[in-house]
């Protein structure tokens, strides 16, 4: 392709929008002729005649909207300032620089229209095509991020596409605008002026290059510096002096095998790393951060004693517990059931936040296993210690009920202790079928210390307890033997249950309802009828109260049986007086 016919190539805008293509030009005339013969005596020699041509110029001034050049001629040129942008917005121009420019035409003054950008592109299809020749790369800079890829100036438009910018993927590839880069062309369409690039092609083959040059001056052992060029799960890519590239492996990034790489090295980090291991005939370099130090876990019971008072920072929550690192390669584990004295168990996620500082005592050393384990409340003195003393058997407390289950209530009666309300222990009159029939979370109760158990950390309270028991006033009242009347509360299989005075129960067997042989009690007795009952059995221990209504009905019987046989027995003893005292007088009568 001759000079001219590039030229031309570069020109179809100007074509485009001038002379449409459909449209023959115009033969020029001889009065076109004779203008050109005028404009040729009064331009000085270095001064441009010919459109297309292109010619050396001074910028001798940088304005607001455009360039000033002096190419030779009595006046000077005005580009616009457009055509001197980079891709920030900045001139890439500075007074006194010694330009390229293209004659493009001449205004309707017979002045000269320069082009700095069409002299780029015209020097740029020259420049490609002779590195498409040659295999060479090409300079440009990327000046815009497009769909699909980068667009780069090179002196002529180019696109680069987004898997070919760099050896890994970009994320966003707008921050690579305003970069200078060097890149191989993939493929090149003068006609069309279509260039396409591949900066990753030129990085592979320097990155070989580098690799092979630096495998034969390294060896295992050695101490090296570099750069992190990549993050991945399974360690971390490292750029060496030189351009070659290693890679860390994760298991040799730190001694704490639980932080993932991205917690421990970023991209763009300079770190130094030791090389482990040399491979010429793959090429592959493994390196290593952790063994440029000694493992901690050897001095772990040097450094962090047992029963030691330590400050870390959490680097992990989870359902049972809490990470704390307490340094690189060291870390702890903060246990749910370690963060208080309280019986009840904390939400690690309701405690700590990752990134907290945290101080706590290590309780337990795992050299061998490289397991730490931290707690929170050793930092205080248990109160469990002193339980005995601090709230003795019997004595009365205020506290806050802090949850509500079936089988009862717990109850915090200081910041460290809760115990147990049992269900039964909540009424001597009431019998719930939910403590939440009493009670409600957060409501302010008074309760009476019944148990203590220091070694299993239980504490067992009562509310009923905080008066008499009318269990006790009953059994008190009528001790065995006693026959009172009852009122029947419930009627099971097994017999009826009575009560006997307010809160107070006893229960009827099916073999003590009646004289004659009982089937169901529902056909002896109803719920709420009023029946006599003898007292047979107490139970302290239990509460229990036996009692009988067959015995209870034949000692009333008994009884009145025997207030019967009294009454007849007075009335003989009055009418055997009678007789005699008649007899008596009618004897004195006679005399």
């Amino acid at each position: 392709m001759s000079e001219d016919q590039m030229k031309d190539a570069m020109f179809d805008e100007e074509k485009n929008s001038d002379i449409p293509e459909d449209e023959p030009r115009e033969e020029s005339t001889e009065e076109d002729d004779e203008f050109a013969a005028l404009l040729d005596q009064h331009l000085p020699e270095s001064a441009p005649k010919t459109m297309g041509e292109l010619f050396d110029a001074t910028v001798v001034g940088i304005l607001e909207d455009a360039v000033l050049l002096d190419y030779g001629s009595k006046e000077e040129a005005a580009i616009a300032i457009g055509e001197f942008l980079d891709a920030r917005g900045n001139p890439t121009v500075n007074i006194g620089d010694r330009v390229r420019i293209l004659m493009t035409g001449w205004d309707e003054n017979g002045n000269p229209d320069m082009s700095y950008r069409k002299a780029r592109a015209a020097q740029a299809v020259r420049m490609v095509a002779e590195a498409w020749e040659k295999k060479v790369p090409v300079r440009g800079v990327i000046s815009e991020a497009v769909k699909g890829g980068v667009v780069v100036d090179i002196g002529m438009r180019a696109f680069m596409p987004g898997s070919h910018v760099d050896l890994f993927r970009v994320g966003d590839l707008s921050t690579m605008v305003g970069q200078d880069i060097e890149a191989h062309i993939l493929d090149f369409d003068p006609d069309r002026k279509r260039v396409v690039l591949s900066r990753r092609q030129l990085l592979a083959e320097r990155r070989e290059k580098s690799q092979l040059e630096f495998l034969s001056t390294v060896a295992a052992g050695q101490n090296l510096k570099g750069k992190v060029r990549d993050v991945l799960d399974f360690g971390a890519f490292v750029e060496l002096e030189g351009g070659a590239e290693g890679l860390v492996p994760r298991s040799e990034l730190s001694w704490d095998r639980a932080s993932h790489p991205s917690e421990i090295v970023a991209p763009g980090q300079e770190i130094d790393v030791k090389v482990l291991d040399v491979s010429p005939e793959t090429g592959k370099i493994t390196l290593s951060r952790k063994r440029l130090n000694r493992d901690p876990w050897e001095t772990i019971n040097d450094i962090f004693p047992a029963g030691s008072t330590v400050k870390g920072k959490v680097v992990g929550i989870q359902s049972f517990g809490a990470f704390v690192q307490l340094q690189e390669g060291i870390t702890g584990l903060l246990h749910v059931s370690d963060l208080s004295w309280e019986s009840s168990e904390k939400k690690v996620e309701d405690e700590f936040q990752v990134g907290d500082e945290v101080t706590c005592q290590v309780i337990e050393v795992d050299q061998e296993k490289k397991r730490l384990s931290l707690s929170l409340k050793h930092l205080s003195r248990d109160p469990w210690m002193d339980i005995e003393a601090q709230y003795p058997v019997g004595t009365r407390h205020k506290g806050t009920v802090t949850g509500l289950r079936e089988f009862g209530a717990f109850v915090k009666i200081s910041d460290n202790v809760e115990g147990l309300l049992h269900i039964s222990d909540l009424s001597w009159t009431t019998r719930p079928n939910h403590p939440s029939d009493l009670l409600k979370e957060g409501q302010e109760i008074e309760v009476v210390v019944l148990e203590l158990d220091r070694n299993r950390r239980r504490i067992s309270l009562g509310m009923k307890q905080l008066s008499e028991s009318p269990f006790q006033g009953f059994v008190d009242a009528h001790p065995a033997g006693s026959v009172v009347n009852g009122k029947v509360t419930r009627v099971a299989g097994f017999g009826a249950f009575v009560e006997v005075a307010p809160g107070v129960e006893g229960l009827v067997h099916i073999s003590e309802l009646d004289v004659a042989r009982v089937e169901s009690a529902e056909k002896v007795v109803r719920v709420d009828q009023e029946i006599p009952v003898k007292v047979l059995k107490i139970d302290p221990d239990k509460g229990r109260i036996s009692l009988s209504r067959k015995q209870a009905l034949d000692q009333i019987e008994r009884e009145n049986i025997k207030q019967y046989m009294k009454k007849e027995d007075e009335k003989t003893v009055g009418s055997g007086l009678g007789d005699l005292l008649r007899a008596a007088m009618e004897k004195k009568g006679k005399k």
